[in-house]
């Protein structure tokens, strides 16, 4: 069922998670007994190299009180900016949005507004830190954080798992020891208890690479002095993938009339 978004903080809210998956007061342990340590030169893990990347696909948002359909095309220009367009009901465009290092905008055409901010607004929203190069990581299915010798290299039946340390963030991949792809992600910050996890599934070749058709996002948080989870999912199946070094467009115009607001 197609669902416009009636209510401005709703949103708002899908919009910056949606950017979260394009950009959870224990400390807890994602590293089972069955696991044997293994050095970190015998990984290989075979990442999505591109200049630009253009995709198109179906995606269902679910929360306790939302179910949305859309369908959303993106643009990429590698380390740049990511471009995308969200369609829902008859291909009408519901919201138009450009990330860059700098500035984050979207133009919400259905509440006839742009909002603008800066990209810690996913931190500020969500309690996790993720740059511009992350986010664009989580999208395309390549690792988050550079391997180094402070990382933990697992050995599990037929996948790696690289365990990870960055701050206050754990960062788990588990990479198939066969295809060398990642095939999960899962992000806690043991500060906020924020906790987000990433499926990679439906490998297609994308030139000599392969490239995830189904992205399965889920995220965990909490509300301030609340231990009430607050969960959403979203789930993306890539109907086109094309990888290019020619230059894409990123029409952007904002319309005159809208309002304009900071956040």
């Amino acid at each position: 069922m197609y669902y416009y978004f009636y209510k401005k903080k709703s949103v708002q809210r899908f919009l910056l998670l949606l950017l979260l998956i394009l950009f959870s007061s224990c400390k807890k342990n994602f590293i089972p007994l069955e696991s044997s340590i293994v050095k970190i030169d015998n990984l290989e893990v075979d990442e999505v190299d591109f200049k630009y990347l253009s995709t198109k696909s179906k995606f269902q948002y679910k929360n306790e009180n939302q179910l949305i359909n859309a369908t959303l095309n993106t643009r990429i220009e590698r380390d740049e900016k990511i471009w995308f367009s969200v369609r829902v009901a008859l291909g009408v465009e519901a919201a138009r949005g450009l990330i860059t290092k700098d500035e984050l905008t979207i133009i919400d055409r259905v509440n006839k507004q742009v909002i603008i901010s800066s990209p810690d607004i996913i931190e500020r929203t969500f309690k996790i830190k993720l740059n511009f190069q992350q986010l664009e990581s989580i999208l395309i299915g390549n690792l988050l954080y550079d391997i180094s010798s402070n990382d933990q290299l697992l050995k599990e039946g037929t996948y790696f798992k690289i365990v990870q340390q960055k701050e206050s963030i754990q960062s788990q991949n588990l990479v198939n020891m066969k295809t060398s792809k990642i095939e999960k992600l899962i992000l806690f910050d043991e500060i906020t208890n924020y906790l987000l996890t990433v499926d990679y599934e439906n490998f297609k070749p994308l030139g000599k690479i392969l490239f995830p058709g189904r992205h399965l996002f889920t995220s965990i948080s909490y509300l301030e002095n609340s231990s009430v989870p607050i969960i959403n999912n979203i789930n993306f199946n890539y109907k086109e993938v094309e990888r290019t070094n020619k230059p894409l467009k990123f029409p952007f115009n904002i319309p005159s009339k809208y309002a304009v607001k900071k956040i």
